[in-house]
């Protein structure tokens, strides 16, 4: 049978087909998904979860002239990109220099948005939808927006959907992708509700049935239909509060929003028939469709695996060595293996994630006590605020949020948090550059948005034992303390010191010289020390390495101590250059009045990272060894003669 999809280029190409066609090419699709995922990996599970929604969506409206789609999230967006005219280029999905895995308006016209964090879609297209209206009061055009279960849990969607339900004749369509999931099973009542929806199939069966009697009855009788239907309006208006639960789209009538479904979001024909229905209506409607997340794999998949794939080795094998290699267990390992360890010790230690219970590692700890792990589904806001609460009721949480996504609570760090110096350990995975994911994900605005609250405590281990210190320190600090770790493996061989023990404030002299120091901070001490000796094999200058380890407090003896004796300085982080750990010591510097002239800031300028692999994206940014070993060499005069670094021994080099 000859291949749909090789004939289609745009949307265009598709609604020339015969609407029996498209299920043959959902299938063309879904293939073609799987096979560009085995390669580059990526959210494979969101995309094969909505392809007949994407189909029907593109084959009822012309989303380059007329109409505008918005993606909630955004992974769900494969589909989407092969429908418009980026197939040939799939095999370049969240590689360097390719397709980005999210919607991204650089690429093509029929991406409005650039969106990666979930619960914002139903804003942006209010928005549109309003405009639209300013514009053409009896507009025909309708902005789509699509978005998950999981996704409608987030403050936001739930604030844009009760102001979007006040608007009479907004041409805007909510399309309720229900699948059960976010990256994990959705929870919460919300969650509940709609598990009954679904569940609630014969009286949505018996609805269905009435309401194709009445429409026959008006066609041929309009007298008696309309009487029937006055009569069932009257019924069903009774019947409101007596079903709040099982009667579907209940919550949405309520909030002035046409509802329609459920109905199966991979039945293509009953897809189309709804569009086509939704498009006449001249208000606000949400149609409400159930898919199945990661449909086309086996229901033996695990269901975390199908969410986010890995890359084939060989799209990863061009990528340089780093000096020191990353083989030790992932820092998420590490976090949630000594979370149990804490757990164990003291009864009072809570853990709270949002819709993050695998990522951050915290299902093993829900494992071990299900009763003290608390998952508040895509609710970051929340979730900092329950910390509030479990805080003030005598309990320790530690609250372990993706870097990108605590961002999204800053009132809550700032109120809930900060203002009444609630002690709560913030755990921020997936800080600094983290790959494939792109600018949207990218946690390089931690520093900042944390340092500049009072009363916070904030730092970054240089490897596992000291990420496992620095839990337990912020575990008894009495401060709300942030600890940034990476989305990356600890060090293979950690530096082998005697183990001490350090306070708030205190940083680490790892090597000393009198030509220089490197303060660096995290996951940059590793490379910091690398650079350090490559600077000395080549060159014969001593540097000093600090681990600087604290933001705030910064080590003020140290700093006294580093600008008194050193004739430059150079501070290190994968962080923006803005507000970060260098600019702590500048801030600092200019205070004490020290030589400012003194210092460098080895950081991310101010532009955004896109998607690479994780070494790619450090090395666009100066920040892998080579690059770090350039900024010196430039600030301190030095030649270049050397095209590549070798390897350096580690031994001390006093």
């Amino acid at each position: 049978m000859k291949r749909l999809l090789d004939s289609i280029v745009s949307p265009a190409d598709m609604r020339a087909l015969n609407p029996a066609q498209l299920p043959q090419l959902a299938g063309e699709i879904r293939d073609e998904i799987k096979t560009v995922t085995k390669t580059t990996g990526g959210h494979i599970g969101s995309g094969l979860g909505v392809v007949e929604l994407t189909i029907a969506l593109h084959y009822s409206f012309d989303f380059l002239e007329d109409n505008h789609l918005i993606l909630d999230v955004g992974h769900q967006c494969y589909p989407h990109k092969i429908l418009t005219g980026r197939r040939e280029r799939m095999l370049t999905l969240r590689q360097k220099d390719g397709l980005s895995g999210f919607p991204d308006p650089k690429e093509s016209p029929y991406d409005r948005v650039k969106t990666g964090h979930g619960g914002t879609s139903l804003s942006t297209a209010i928005g549109m939808a309003v405009g639209l209206l300013h514009d053409e009061p009896e507009t025909a055009r309708r902005v789509v927006a699509m978005i998950g279960d999981g996704g409608l849990q987030e403050g936001m969607a739930l604030e844009a959907l009760n102001h979007g339900g006040s608007f009479e004749k907004l041409p805007l369509l909510i399309v309720l992708n229900d699948n059960q999931s976010g990256i994990g099973p959705t929870v919460g009542a919300l969650a509940n509700y709609f598990s009954k929806v679904r569940t609630g199939k014969i009286y949505s069966n018996a609805r269905d049935n009435v309401h194709r009697m009445i429409h026959e009855l008006e066609s041929q009788t309009p007298p008696l239909g309309r009487m029937m239907r006055d009569f069932l309006d009257h019924v069903r208006a009774g019947m409101k509060g007596l079903m709040p639960l099982v009667r579907p789209g209940v919550i949405f009538e309520q909030l002035g929003y046409f509802y329609y479904g459920p109905i199966d979001g991979h039945d293509i024909p009953t897809l189309l028939d709804a569009l086509k229905n939704c498009r006449k209506l001249q208000r606000p409607v949400v149609l409400h469709c159930i898919t199945h997340k990661g449909k086309g794999f086996s229901d033996k998949e695990d269901f975390y695996r199908y969410h986010a794939g890995k890359p084939a080795k060989h799209i990863t094998a061009h990528i340089p060595k780093e000096f020191r290699h990353e083989g030790g267990p992932p820092y998420t390992d590490i976090f949630v293996d000594e979370s149990i360890r804490m757990a164990a010790d003291n009864p009072k230690i809570i853990a709270i994630t949002a819709a993050m219970l695998q990522g951050t590692g915290l299902e093993k700890f829900k494992e071990r006590f299900p009763e003290r792990c608390f998952d508040v589904g895509m609710a970051e806001q929340h979730g900092v605020g329950m910390a509030q609460g479990l805080a003030l009721s005598g309990q320790i949480p530690i609250c372990a949020i993706y870097s990108t996504f605590l961002q999204r609570s800053l009132d809550q760090l700032f109120q809930e948090v900060s203002l009444i110096d609630t002690p709560i350990v913030f755990c921020l995975d997936r800080a600094g550059v983290v790959g494939p994911d792109g600018a949207t994900h990218n946690g390089v605005f931690d520093i900042a948005y944390c340092r500049m609250l009072p009363n916070f405590v904030v730092m970054a281990p240089r490897d596992g034992t000291e990420l496992r210190a620095m839990m337990r320190l912020a575990a008894r600090c009495g401060h709300p303390a942030a600890i940034r770790y990476p989305r990356a493996n600890t060090p293979t061989h950690e530096l082998e010191r005697p183990a001490r023990a350090f306070e708030v404030g205190e940083s680490e002299l790892i090597e000393d010289g009198p030509d220089g120091c490197l303060i660096a901070y995290g996951s940059m001490v590793y490379p910091a020390l690398d650079a350090a000796h490559a600077i000395f094999e080549h060159h014969g200058k001593r540097l000093a390495v600090v681990n600087g380890r604290f933001a705030k407090p910064l080590d003020e003896r140290m700093l006294r101590r580093e600008f008194g004796r050193q004739p430059v300085i150079f501070t290190l982080e994968d962080h923006m250059k803005a507000g970060g750990f260098g600019s702590a010591v500048l801030e600092h510097a200019c205070q004490q009045g020290f030589d400012t002239r003194k210092l460098e800031n080895i950081a991310i300028e101010d532009h955004y990272i896109d998607h690479a692999q994780r070494a790619e994206a450090l090395a666009e940014a100066g920040l892998d060894v080579p690059g770090i070993v350039r900024r010196i060499e430039g600030r301190m005069n030095l030649p270049t003669p050397h095209s590549e670094l070798r390897a350096p021994d580690y031994s001390p080099l006093s």
